[in-house]
């Protein structure tokens, strides 16, 4: 009997650290899913960035280089963001309980996807205000 209910109290702490484990990759998959779509949108960051550039040499409004500058700095603070994100994320979380990653992690996640809606209103006004003022 004492077999059978120490085989059965491994079997449940092996199950635990297992299903543990899977709690933390699923919610650092999480995290990297959102940090692969916020990567994907640089690309736009720059290109508005150039035409943004572009518009402040051809333009000789005082108004519209003024905007284009703040945009070309909200982009420049997006993208600035993200590279302090990437460079301060601890993807391996050694010595840290299960407790202490699921906390961490879910921390990342709120503040990858604050930079991926931050990075959404940046571009889209960025790219509102390209399209508004571009040379013919």
């Amino acid at each position: 009997m004492k077999r059978i209910i120490a085989a059965l109290f491994l079997s449940f702490v092996l199950f635990s650290c297992t299903d543990k484990k899977k709690q933390e990759k699923d919610l650092f998959d999480e995290v990297i899913k959102v940090h692969d779509r916020v990567m994907g949108k640089e690309d736009l960051i720059m290109t508005n960035k150039m035409q943004l550039d572009t518009l402040i040499k051809e333009n000789r409004s005082p108004e519209i280089i003024a905007v284009a500058t703040q945009h070309s700095k909200a982009l420049d603070s997006a993208d600035t963001n993200m590279e302090n994100w990437m460079h301060n994320f601890d993807a391996e979380n050694k010595g840290k309980s299960h407790e202490e990653i699921m906390t961490y992690l879910t921390g990342q996640k709120k503040q990858i996807n604050a930079i991926d809606s931050n990075f959404n209103v940046v571009v889209a006004n960025a790219s509102k205000f390209i399209k508004q003022n571009k040379t013919k």
